[in-house]
């Protein structure tokens, strides 16, 4: 039987990675969005992407796997007229703080169960919409068990 949990998912994921301390030094809070992401964000930022449901059942077991990328998006950092940082290097800081704030992470889930988060890999490439900038994309498997 299909169980909730999509929706608590990916609100957990966002709102851990609000509250990591070293991702909102590179991307403040206010910044970190679901999916529908501002359509003029300020930059830098991170969304989630789309998330991918598999049911998971079995004697005793209830749930879903999902597949779910996670993206930063850098233009640089810069004070006055001086790069301090080019956006190739802030996306990757960017990324391997996404994957920190995630991997291995056990969220209890209000009424539904819980979920365990793992990292299973990423990338950064250059932002084909705007120039100069780059993403990162970092990929997880949630488990949500009920």
């Amino acid at each position: 039987m299909a169980r909730p949990g999509t929706l608590a998912m990916r609100q957990a994921l966002v709102a851990r990675l609000k509250t990591a301390g070293n991702l909102t030094v590179l991307v403040p809070s206010a910044s970190i969005h679901r999916q529908a992401s501002p359509a003029r964000a300020a930059w830098p930022f991170v969304r989630t992407g789309a998330p991918i449901a598999v049911p998971l059942t079995g004697a005793c077991l209830d749930g879903k796997d999902f597949t779910i990328a996670v993206h930063g998006f850098s233009k640089g950092r810069f004070a006055a007229d001086s790069e301090l940082e080019c956006a190739e290097d802030h996306a990757m800081r960017i990324g391997d703080e996404i994957a920190v704030a995630l991997d291995h992470v056990k969220i209890d889930l209000a009424g539904i169960g819980a979920m365990r988060v793992r990292w299973t890999g990423g990338q950064t490439m250059p932002d084909g919409a705007e120039a100069g900038a780059f993403h990162t994309v970092q990929n997880f498997r949630v488990r949500v068990l009920s």
